[in-house]
């Protein structure tokens, strides 16, 4: 008799393994799928504030390509203005000369400008990468640490 006990006890074990491997299983699982969605949310609020930014400084840099072609057509209007009042050829040279000069004077101001527009939108965005990823890295750890 004791021997049909063997393979039932046996049956038994097996299926509380089972049944341990399936739960242990459900509880990576759902852990994994909860690590995913912090990770995914810290990338979704990254690239908001980093669409954000970007935003603002595509608008200030309008602003600066905006105010560069005002002051470089209030120049071109002036020199006109100048030339037409020359009276000798050698004035129309030093005008040009000036004019040019002035150009490339509000050219040059006008590109360090926007260059520093730039390199402060990429610092700022690699600032919310950074911070996203620190963030995303330690609401993993903490969640690894706590127990189910």
């Amino acid at each position: 008799m004791n021997q049909p006990a063997v393979p039932q006890q046996n049956a038994e074990r097996a299926m509380e393994s089972i049944s341990f491997g399936l739960n242990w299983a459900r509880e990576f699982a759902d852990h994994t799928l909860d690590q995913s969605k912090v990770a995914w949310d810290a990338l979704l609020k990254a690239s908001d504030k980093m669409a954000k930014d970007f935003e603002s400084q595509s608008s200030v840099i309008r602003e600066h390509t905006t105010a560069f072609a005002a002051k470089a057509l209030s120049n071109s209007v002036d020199f006109g203005h100048k030339c037409l009042s020359a009276k000798h050829p050698d004035e129309l040279v030093r005008l040009q000369t000036e004019f040019v000069s002035q150009q490339a004077q509000i050219l040059a101001e006008r590109a360090r400008e926007i260059g520093q527009q730039f390199q402060s939108a990429t610092q700022a965005s690699y600032d919310t990468l950074s911070d996203a990823a620190r963030r995303t890295e330690q609401s993993i750890a903490q969640s690894v640490k706590r127990p189910r």
